[in-house]
C-alpha cells in the first residue's frame, strides 16, 4: 500500500466548506514523494523468518515477496455535520454511581434504672456479641462509642482462619491491649477464662508459642479439652525419610528439641452454664460491654434506645448487662491453664513452671497467624501492583540523559512537574518543558503508592500532574501541554494560524484515540494471532498519521518540531526500546517518510534529554508484555476494551 497515495487534505470536507479549512502551503499531502518511496514503509523483517517460528511470536503471511499488506484507507470518511472530532479530548467517563438505598432506622427499647455492678478486669475485653439482636441490625442505629469503649470489627467483616481444632479465629492486627494479652497468654501464671470473642481475637496472636498435641472429649459432657505443648519442646519427625531418589527434598533445618517443657490445656465450654458447673466460675462479661454508669448518661443507652420505660417494639427494657447475661447461656467460653512445665521450685517434678525462654524467642522461631496473614497480603499486594520480587518491575529513578535532566531541576520552583520516569504521558509534558526551556521543578513520584502530595493535585493519583503557584494545579498530559501553550512562555509548539492549530488538535486526538491504544493492545497481547492483528492495526493507524503529515517534513508540520510531534514522540521512543525487544517491531525502512520522521524525533534535543537508558524501559514494560494483573489503569482499560483512562 502506498501511504502517500492520497492527494486530498486529511480532512475530507465538502467543497463548499474548504475555504474554512485552508492549510498553509507548507502543510500538504504527500504527493511530492513518488509512490515507490514508501512502498517499503513498515516492511516487517518477519519475511526473513517465514520458514520458521519468530522469536517474538509475531508472524505475517508472505505476499509478493514481502508482508501481506493490510488495507489502509487513503483518508478518513467525510465528517457529519458538527464534526466527528468536535470533542477531541472527550475521554471515556466512568459509569455513574449507583444511588444508595436509605435504611429505615427505629429506636430500640430504653434501659432500666437498676444495673449490676461488675468488677472490671485489668485488661480490656472484647465486647460480647448479642446474638438475639443480630437479626435486627438493619433497624438499629449505633451511636458513637462512649469514652473508654473500644470498637472491634464485626465478625462478618473480619478475616477469619481455622486452626484445625478451632474455627473462626479472627485476624485482627491490633485489638485492644494486645501486648498485655500476649504476655498473659504466654505466661499463663493462673487459670485464664476467656469469652468466645476474646479467645477468637487474641489466641491467633500467640498460636506461634504453642503446638497442638492432642484433643480429648468427655464421654458424658460436651466440653472439650485441647492440650498444647510449647513449640520449643519439639517432637520427633512424624514420617521417616523417603528413600525415593526422585522425590523432591524439602529444605528443613531441624530445631533442637526439649528446649521447654511447658504444656497448657485449653478447655472449650459450649455455654456459661456448663462453665459454672465444671469450674464454679460465673461467665465473664467484657468490660466494654458494660453500661458504663460512671461515664455519664450517654453510656446508659444501648443501640440507640429511648429513655422511656418501654421500647418501640413493645418489649420491656433490657440493659446491656442483662442482655450479656442472657447471651452467656449460648456463647462459648474457654479456660487456659498450665498443666506441666519446668518446675517452679527449680525441680523437674511436674509442678507447673514458667517457660525457659522469652516471648520474643517464640516470635523469632515462628510468626503467629496474624503476622503470617499480613505478610501474605503484602506479597499479594506487590504482585497485583506488578511488583513480584521474582520479576522485573517499574523503575523509580531515571537513568542516562533523563537522570541528568532530573538533577538539573531539583531546586524549588513555582512550576512543579509530578512524574514517573517510565511513563510516556509524563514524557510528553517533560519534552514540552525542556523544548520551551521553562524553569520548573521535577518531582519523581510512585503512582502505585499514590503519595498525598500527588493526590492533592490529582485525586485519581495518576501522573503527569503539575502545580503552578501556591494553590492551582491540573493533570492529564494533553491538558497540561495546552496550558503551557496558553501561558505563552518559551518557544511555541502550536502554530499561530487557527486552522493549522485545529488540524494539530485533530491529529493529537488521533494519536490518543487510535495509536496509543493500539500500541498497548499489541504489547499486552499474549496469543500470536492477536499480536499479528494488533501489529497490523498499529501499522495502519501510524500510516494515517504519516499520510496527514507534511510531505517533506521531517516533522508533522515541516521543518519545526511541534505539538503533534511531542504527542507521538514517547511512543516513537518505545517502538524501538519496548516493542522491538518484546514483539519484534522492526526498524523503519530506509528512504521512507516514516524513517525521516523517526530519526528527527529521536534526534530532537528535548526528547533526548528526557529519555532514559534502554534497561529502564525493558524492566518497566515487562509487566505489560506479560499482561500482569494490576499493571496500570491504561493496561486495565485496554484489556476491558475502553479508551484511555
Amino acid at each position: 500500500m502506498n501511504m502517500n497515495s492520497s492527494h486530498q487534505l486529511p480532512l475530507h470536507l465538502q467543497p463548499a466548506a474548504l475555504h474554512l479549512h485552508t492549510i498553509p502551503p507548507g502543510l500538504q499531502s504527500l504527493d511530492g514523494i513518488p509512490p515507490e518511496a514508501n512502498e517499503a514503509f513498515f516492511q516487517q523483517r518477519y519475511v526473513h523468518h517465514l520458514g520458521g517460528p519468530s522469536p517474538h511470536a509475531l508472524h505475517f503471511q508472505g505476499h509478493a515477496g514481502g508482508l501481506q499488506q493490510v488495507g489502509v484507507q487513503a483518508g478518513f470518511p467525510p465528517f457529519p455535520d458538527g464534526g466527528g472530532y468536535a470533542r477531541a479530548f472527550d475521554l471515556s467517563a466512568p459509569p455513574p454511581q449507583q444511588q444508595q438505598q436509605q435504611q429505615q432506622q427505629i429506636q430500640g427499647p430504653p434501659p432500666t434504672q437498676a444495673r449490676a455492678q461488675i468488677q472490671q478486669s485489668p485488661i480490656q475485653r472484647v465486647p460480647q456479641q448479642i446474638q438475639e439482636l443480630e437479626g435486627r441490625n438493619e433497624f438499629l442505629q449505633n451511636p458513637p462509642p462512649a469514652q473508654g469503649q473500644v470498637q472491634v470489627q464485626e465478625v462478618e467483616e473480619t478475616p477469619v482462619t481455622n486452626h484445625g481444632q478451632f474455627e473462626g479465629l479472627r485476624l485482627i492486627p491490633n485489638p485492644p491491649d494486645l501486648g498485655s494479652w500476649r504476655e498473659k497468654l504466654f505466661h499463663v501464671d493462673d487459670t485464664i477464662t476467656l469469652t468466645e470473642d476474646e479467645f477468637k481475637t487474641y489466641f491467633p496472636h500467640v498460636d506461634n508459642v504453642y503446638s497442638h498435641r492432642s484433643t480429648q472429649r468427655h464421654k458424658r459432657k460436651r466440653f472439650v479439652s485441647h492440650y498444647w505443648d510449647c513449640r520449643l519442646k519439639g517432637r520427633p519427625p512424624g514420617t521417616k525419610k523417603s528413600t525415593d531418589p526422585e522425590k523432591r527434598k524439602r529444605k528443613r533445618v531441624a530445631r533442637e528439641r526439649d528446649l521447654c517443657d511447658v504444656k497448657v490445656k485449653i478447655t472449650e465450654y459450649f455455654d456459661g452454664e456448663e462453665l459454672t458447673e465444671q469450674t464454679g466460675q460465673q461467665p465473664p462479661v467484657g468490660v466494654n460491654s458494660l453500661p458504663l454508669d460512671s461515664a455519664g448518661s450517654g453510656g446508659a443507652q444501648f443501640f440507640g434506645q429511648n429513655a422511656g420505660g418501654a421500647g418501640t417494639w413493645g418489649m420491656p427494657s433490657m440493659t446491656m448487662t442483662q442482655a450479656a447475661a442472657a447471651t452467656a447461656q449460648s456463647k462459648k467460653f474457654y479456660t487456659i491453664q498450665r498443666v506441666n512445665g519446668n518446675g517452679g521450685n527449680g525441680k523437674g517434678d511436674g509442678v507447673a513452671g514458667p517457660h525457659k525462654h522469652s516471648l520474643e524467642e517464640s516470635d523469632r522461631v515462628k510468626k503467629n497467624s496474624v503476622q503470617r496473614w499480613l505478610a501474605r497480603n503484602e506479597r499479594e499486594k506487590k504482585k497485583t501492583q506488578g511488583g513480584d520480587p521474582q520479576k522485573k518491575t517499574y523503575h523509580k529513578k531515571a537513568t542516562g540523559h533523563a537522570l541528568t535532566t532530573v538533577k538539573a531541576h531539583t531546586k524549588e520552583d513555582d512550576l512543579k512537574l509530578f512524574g514517573s520516569c517510565f511513563c510516556p504521558f509524563v514524557q510528553r509534558v517533560w519534552i514540552s518543558l525542556e523544548y520551551k526551556a521553562l524553569p520548573y521543578q521535577y518531582i519523581e513520584v510512585d503512582p502505585y503508592k499514590k503519595p498525598p502530595s500527588l493526590l492533592a493535585i490529582n485525586p485519581r493519583g495518576l501522573v503527569p500532574a503539575i502545580r503552578h503557584g501556591p494553590t492551582w494545579s491540573t493533570h492529564e498530559s494533553t491538558v497540561i501541554m495546552e496550558y503551557l501553550e496558553d501561558i505563552a512562555a518559551g518557544r511555541p509548539l502550536l502554530p499561530t494560524n487557527p486552522q493549522t492549530r485545529a488540524t494539530c488538535r485533530l491529529w493529537t486526538d488521533h494519536v490518543n484515540r487510535n495509536i496509543v491504544p493500539a500500541f498497548y493492545r499489541l504489547l499486552q497481547a499474549q496469543e500470536p494471532d492477536d499480536q499479528v492483528s494488533h501489529a497490523a492495526e498499529l501499522r495502519e493507524e501510524i500510516g494515517k498519521l504519516v499520510d496527514a503529515a507534511h510531505a517533506e517534513g521531517p516533522f508533522f508540520l515541516g521543518q519545526h518540531f511541534g505539538f503533534v510531534d511531542v504527542q507521538i514522540a514517547p511512543w516513537v521512543v518505545r517502538l524501538k526500546k519496548v516493542l522491538g525487544p518484546y514483539r519484534g517491531w522492526p526498524e523503519p525502512e530506509e528512504g521512507t517518510r516514516w524513517k525521516a520522521w523517526v530519526e528527527a524525533i529521536e534526534g530532537e534535543e528535548s526528547v533526548r534529554r528526557t529519555t532514559s537508558e534502554d534497561a529502564l524501559y525493558l524492566d518497566s514494560y515487562e509487566r505489560y508484555a506479560e499482561n500482569r494483573p494490576g499493571t496500570s489503569k491504561v493496561a486495565e482499560a485496554v484489556n476491558a476494551g475502553r479508551g484511555l483512562p
